[in-house]
């Protein structure tokens, strides 16, 4: 069994369970959405040799600049940095490192 990080725990704590984006994630099935997702965006590196950010991460954070009022690419990336309940429903931790605006830019 993998071990809980702190921030993992940390974040969950601070985060109401009825927020829209939780709700949101728990009734959405992403499995499907992310089979659908991976035959077109499947790199395992990007040009620098890190790894690739997920499909499903990229594809989510559309709709979190869509729900909270058409923000730009670059007050996304700040959402998902500063935003707990951002960050929760886009499966990140403070540890993780956030697309920026020009990965954004390109999907």
């Amino acid at each position: 069994m993998q071990s809980m990080r702190f921030s993992v725990f940390d974040v969950i704590r601070r985060t109401r369970k009825g927020n829209f984006l939780n709700q949101i994630d728990h009734l959405i099935d992403w499995k499907p959405i992310e089979a659908a997702i991976n035959p077109h965006h499947s790199p395992k590196s990007d040009a620098t040799g890190r790894p690739a950010y997920p499909g499903l991460l990229l594809f989510k954070m559309l709709p979190v600049g869509v729900w909270h009022g058409g923000l730009s690419d670059e007050a996304v990336e700040d959402r998902a940095n500063a935003n707990l309940y951002v960050m929760r429903f886009l499966n990140l931790f403070f540890e993780d490192e956030v697309p920026d605006h020009s990965v954004l830019s390109l999907i």
